[in-house]
């Protein structure tokens, strides 16, 4: 039966794939030829683009509504400064699920500030099968919920590639119904009826990356942690220090071997929608976000992107990762493993923006994800 549902997800998926990558080049080929050099001209410059969002999650299924991205440079001067972008949109998928979600990442006055954030809304379902690294299939239950969020981060150019700056977070979860009989149903699972998380925190980076949405040599790390206390409003308290390492190889002729080391380490006692999780289309891709969770997790991915004819890419990838209770609780033998690969297709050539289907597999699980730009 599992057989069966995955074979007909992947090709679902890869019907959504190739209506997306037609109906994209469509609009491209449909503006007039003065039209196009003008555009092209103006990539450097400003861009506003408006399409119909189309997308497939393990999360959400297949999901629907539009969407707009806004290119821009906040120095007119300054062309080869790095874009600033805008993306905003209102969704509705077929978990019936409704979200509204906007992600400024700003670079102001030649990139000696940098805005980046998040703000959105969801009236959402997701799966909980609760806290820890074994945690089995059969645990599985539904519970919806609303949630705000806001998360944004203000860093000040240290030197060329070094920022430094502040982050603030803030989201109220509000859970409206639970699975009769479910872990969530007892109440004894911290957030299981619903909160405030307020925090700040810091956060210092190195960014030398070459394309920030598909880059192919360079490096990203970055250091932040946050701090939750009712003194700023928040319902738990709770302290998270994060680590995420990228590296980006350029290997033979526009082709890159890339790798991530990501570690999230909270103490305290934070509510079960923000802890650690293991899955998505961003971490371990293959399981579903969220199907591991617990305070502490370590990942490690890596993927070879390799160009193939005209806007076409391929990528091949694999990862392992783990989330634990305590760090003392980390075994090797623990770790879970995903492989994969995927097809990319260059939405902008001039920024470098792509549209991807992946194809995850962990032990006994698949996942298809049809989205925009890369996981890392």
């Amino acid at each position: 039966m599992d057989l069966k549902r995955n074979k007909k997800r992947q090709f679902l998926a890869g019907i959504l794939f190739i209506f997306l990558l037609v109906f994209s080049n469509f609009l491209y080929s449909a503006l007039p030829l003065e039209e196009k050099k003008e555009q092209n001209k103006a990539a450097k410059k400003n861009k506003l683009t408006f399409l119909p969002i189309i997308y497939y999650t393990p999360e959400t299924k297949i999901a629907g509504g539009v969407g707009g991205l806004y290119y821009f440079r906040t120095s007119k001067s300054d062309l080869k400064s790095r874009p600033s972008s805008i993306l905003m949109d209102f969704v509705y998928t077929g978990m019936k699920q409704v979200l509204l979600e906007f992600y400024p990442d700003i670079y102001i006055d030649s990139g000696k500030y940098h805005l980046m954030g998040t703000l959105f809304y969801k009236k959402y379902t997701e799966k909980f099968f609760g806290i820890g690294n074994t945690t089995s299939d059969d645990m599985e239950e539904d519970y919806n919920f609303r949630v705000a969020r806001l998360d944004l981060s203000f860093l000040r150019k240290v030197s060329e590639k070094l920022y430094f700056g502040i982050q603030y977070e803030f989201e109220y979860n509000k859970i409206t119904s639970v699975e009769e009989g479910g872990l969530l149903e007892k109440l004894d699972i911290i957030g299981s009826e619903g909160g405030t998380a307020s925090g700040i925190g810091a956060v210092l980076n190195w960014d030398s990356r070459n394309n920030i949405f598909f880059p192919t040599q360079g490096s990203f790390y970055q250091i932040s942690t946050k701090f939750f206390r009712q003194a700023f409003g928040s319902s738990y308290n709770f302290n998270r220090f994060n680590l995420d390492f990228r590296k980006y190889l350029p290997i033979f002729s526009s082709q890159a071997l890339v790798f991530q080391g990501y570690v999230n380490l909270i103490t305290g006692n934070p509510p079960f929608q923000l802890l650690s999780l293991l899955g998505g289309q961003n971490f371990m891709r293959g399981y579903y976000k969220g199907r591991y969770r617990d305070k502490n997790m370590i990942a490690l991915q890596m993927e070879y992107r390799f160009p193939v004819w005209w806007r076409l890419g391929f990528v091949g990838f694999f990862g392992f990762g783990e989330v634990a209770e305590k760090l003392s609780q980390f075994r090797i033998n623990s770790f879970k493993f995903t492989g994969g690969w995927g097809i990319r297709y260059k939405i902008s050539r001039e920024e470098g923006t792509n549209l991807r289907l992946d194809f995850g597999f962990g032990k006994g699980t698949v996942g298809v994800y049809v989205t925009v730009k890369e996981a890392f």
